[in-house]
């Protein structure tokens, strides 16, 4: 999968994307149709997306333009060592990618906390994205105290780094486990911690999704916990078309546990543009 760095005030960003490899100063060669750019979780990187990324959906013959994914600062191998401190500033950090790679009106699929900046780009700046893809959104809405608690703990040394196993479908064997345990360590607590505070803040302002009037596609891992699961039904309540489905044999990792899955619904959004 290639990948380059781009820099923003000095900050390097860790791109990845699919077609050919590029020059350093030269943006990835898109297709005609519309870009997916893929938004990461709280806490991991774009790393999670790779197999996503590789799929067949997001060849030419597909109609999509090409496939995007990038580290937010302080996440995995971009710099800074703190995350950026709400969604709002992750959203326009997005929006910069998307433009510096020539990005025009892509679909964003979004993770856990990247559902909520594709919400929130979607919320001030519709016009300029095709659909939103959303995935593990329920659990980024319902940040819990103790959540952000135990990660405040961990960045002071006084708890080990939490790992839930429920968010990885207990069928999927030892080497997905393995995968998920290791995606959420790359990146330093201080940001998880950062992004954790982000969401909650977010989620707490979030007054329904009125304004949105761009497809969207909610998509829950059938064996996510019934909360999370409640809650990205409730999101797609408020949005009103908002299509919702499910995908067997995922939890939360969806862009691991069933990629394929994941692309072809990507795949149907873009194809009912």
């Amino acid at each position: 999968m290639p990948e380059k760095y781009i820099r923003r005030d000095g900050v390097p960003i860790l791109v990845r994307h699919t077609g050919r490899t590029t020059l350093p100063q030269d943006p990835p060669s898109l297709g005609s149709g519309p870009a997916i750019l893929c938004l990461h979780d709280a806490g991991l990187q774009s790393s999670v997306f790779t197999e996503l990324l590789a799929a067949a959906a997001f060849s030419e013959e597909s109609g999509i333009g090409g496939a995007l994914a990038f580290d937010l600062p302080g996440h995995g191998r971009s710099g800074r060592l703190d995350s950026l401190p709400s969604i709002a500033e992750m959203t326009e950090m997005a929006q910069w990618v998307a433009g510096w790679c020539h990005a025009t009106r892509p679909i964003l699929v979004g993770h856990g906390m990247g559902a909520l900046v594709a919400l929130e780009w979607a919320r001030t700046r519709g016009d300029s994205i095709a659909g939103l893809v959303l995935c593990g959104a329920g659990l980024a809405l319902g940040i819990e105290d103790e959540t952000i608690e135990t990660m405040r703990r961990v960045t002071r040394g006084k708890a080990p780094r939490p790992f839930d196993p429920s968010r990885v479908w207990k069928e999927g064997g030892q080497e997905l486990m393995r995968r998920a345990y290791m995606e959420g360590i790359r990146t330093d607590p201080r940001a998880t911690l950062v992004d954790l505070e982000a969401s909650r803040a977010w989620s707490d302002a979030f007054d329904g999704g009125s304004g949105i009037r761009c497809p969207v596609s909610i998509v829950n891992g059938q064996a996510e916990n019934d909360a999370c699961r409640s809650r990205a039904e409730s999101l797609a309540g408020t949005l009103g078309s908002a299509s919702i489905i499910e995908v067997e044999g995922a939890a939360h990792f969806l862009p691991l546990e069933k990629p394929e899955a994941l692309a072809s619904e990507i795949r149907r959004v873009a194809e009912a543009l």
